[in-house]
């Protein structure tokens, strides 16, 4: 295998974590950044560094101007020359891969003086998260973060070479490019020559990698940046990348098992791993969300109709409705136990999805205390426990809501709080689920509009394409898509779907989200022109690249694993970013420029 010392010129012989007591002789080069300088009296010692580590120079034998050693700044970058030579037994370090040898000096070279760093990207005091993101050049020199950089480039070139041995073609597509309806607000780029008229940064290149499938590419692959104007969270950038994908002629089970080959060679899982297969319908009515963190238990349980009739009349009221949902949730002894004050504190978990608290009661040697206590009947608490996988001593929790989503919503919200309080999961653990039967339609039965589950491009059950001809809203609430998610530990991963490759199924899709056959027109024109002339039954998916090196890496941000990412708020503190563009560039493209 080549290595960076087979090609000649570098101004170093080797990095600052590679020398051994094996080279103890050898004259060698190294550069590095000054990590720390002692002055020891008669002895005195830098401690050289790089990506790769650290390397102690000494100076016993150095002939020079020992002055020059107070002209090193910390983070300068010197060039040194010398003998790698054994350490004193009173000075080895064996918690350093080099800590066995030293690089006596016998010529020492400044290249570049460093002022007074903001902070030191090694140093013991933390430095603010905005600090380290205005000098991120500074940031990324920390260990940490460049093992992060090598880790995302070994999963991108894993992923490569798993799409490559599979048959794979990778290809380029635009970024200047149309509005495409991915959920967001697209990122639009004024046009110089075209006056009054925008490019659209793609959200995905949705409709070019289907037309590659027309164009008989067979099977393609991108690692490709995306762009979406959306309200920011820790798992969340404008800007990001996809592992895009899409085959022609799949099944759902070949979509399964590429997946599952994805995942075992980026995670190292072995060629017999498969992903364990759910429905969205079961992952929801269990654990109250797609992409729960199947770690730990506290399953939920759907106890609405044990309700209806309960003399508790906030939950019968809500199981009388006809989307009205109570969800329940057993917390056993055995698992843990919350204090009254940590029960209460569940109202702020659900308040941001709508929920106005969380109801309960404990169970303590078969007697009732607590919350809803006085309404629960021997004959409801049996119908609970019946339902619940865990049975004992322990706490009672419910949400409900006549809207079932946002109980869905509490339910996963107290879950995942609980889960984490408490460590009930193992943080070393990785549990994946493949996720499949999504709803094809989201239906808001207060206000009748009707958007994509997944997107408009979805192809619906084959077994239930009447529905998605019907124009009952509960008979198109009901459909299911082809699509599917990949999912781990909490975090959507990937997902994907089998696509429309029918005209008439199409035009129906548009019809069904509102699109005018002339809004239809012109926003897949061209697309739909595309689809008139021998179009493959064709299926894809995307990883999202941040979050699978977020996993991998154990951190809980994206912005960790993005050599320069954004804020919370979408600017680049380093480069102050966005910014307003200059007069002449205002004129040249036509703007009219609106003040607040």
């Amino acid at each position: 295998m080549t290595t960076a010392r087979d090609l000649s010129g570098l101004m170093r012989t080797h990095h600052c974590g590679e020398l051994r007591d094996s080279d103890i002789g050898k004259t060698v080069s190294i550069c590095g950044w000054v990590n720390k300088v002692r002055d020891l009296g008669a002895l005195h010692f830098v401690d050289l560094r790089d990506k790769h580590g650290l390397t102690q120079l000494g100076f016993e034998q150095f002939k020079g101007d020992l002055a020059v050693l107070k002209t090193f700044s910390l983070e300068s970058v010197v060039r040194a020359t010398g003998v790698v030579a054994a350490r004193p037994d009173s000075a080895k370090n064996a918690k350093m891969a080099t800590g066995l040898v030293e690089v006596q000096v016998q010529s020492i070279e400044l290249l570049s003086h460093a002022e007074i760093p903001p902070f030191l990207p090694h140093g013991h005091g933390e430095a603010t998260e905005d600090l380290r993101l205005k000098y991120r050049y500074l940031d990324l020199r920390s260990t940490r973060l460049q093992d992060i950089l090598k880790l995302r480039s070994d999963t991108t070139r894993k992923a490569r070479e798993t799409l490559y041995e599979l048959g794979f073609t990778e290809v380029e597509t635009p970024i200047l490019y149309k509005t495409t309806p991915e959920g967001a607000r697209d990122y639009v780029v004024p046009s110089r020559v075209h006056k009054s008229k925008v490019y659209a940064l793609p959200q995905s290149p949705q409709t070019l990698k289907q037309l590659l499938m027309i164009a008989n590419t067979d099977k393609y692959f991108q690692i490709c940046r995306c762009f979406r104007d959306e309200d920011l969270r820790a798992d969340r950038q404008p800007e990001f990348t996809q592992i895009d994908i899409e085959v022609s002629f799949p099944t759902i089970d070949y979509m399964k098992n590429l997946a599952s080959r994805m995942i075992a060679r980026l995670f190292n899982l072995g060629d017999n791993f498969s992903l364990k297969g759910i429905t969205y319908e079961e992952v929801m009515a269990k654990y109250g969300s797609d992409k729960p963190d199947v770690r730990f238990g506290l399953e939920q349980m759907n106890v609405t109709s044990l309700f209806a009739s309960s003399a508790f009349a906030t939950f019968a009221d809500v199981a009388k409705e006809k989307h009205g949902l109570v969800k329940a949730m057993f917390l056993p002894n055995a698992m843990g136990t919350l204090a009254r004050k940590d029960i209460d504190a569940l109202t702020e978990v659900v308040k941001p999805y709508g929920g106005k608290g969380v109801a309960w009661f404990k169970v303590e040697a078969g007697a009732l205390t607590g919350g809803i206590s006085k309404f629960i009947t021997p004959e409801l608490l049996a119908g609970l426990y019946e339902n619940s996988p865990e049975k004992g001593d322990g706490l009672w929790f419910f949400c409900a809501d006549k809207k079932d989503s946002v109980a869905h919503d509490c339910a996963d919200a107290v879950r995942r709080h609980l889960g984490k309080s408490l460590k009930l999961f193992n943080p070393d653990e990785y549990a994946f689920l493949w996720v499949y039967d999504f709803p094809l339609l989201d239906v808001d039965f207060e206000t009748g509009a009707v958007g994509a589950k997944h997107h408009p491009f979805t192809m619906p059950r084959l077994d239930q394409v009447e529905l998605f001809m019907s124009n009952d809203k509960e008979k198109l609430a009901a459909c299911k898509a082809q699509a599917y998610d990949i999912v781990c530990n909490g975090y959507e991963l990937g997902g994907g779907s089998l696509r429309i490759f029918d005209n008439k199924v199409q035009s129906r899709m548009f019809e069904v989200l509102g699109l005018s056959p002339e809004e239809a027109q012109h926003q897949f024109g061209f697309f739909v022109e595309a689809l008139k002339y021998g179009t493959p039954p064709h299926g894809g998916m995307a990883f999202g690249m941040e979050r699978l090196v977020m996993m991998l890496a154990k951190t809980d941000s994206i912005r960790d694993v993005m050599a320069f990412p954004k804020t919370a708020s979408a600017t680049d503190l380093m480069a102050n970013a966005p910014s307003r563009p200059n007069d002449a560039q205002i004129k040249e493209l036509g703007f009219k420029w609106l003040e607040d």
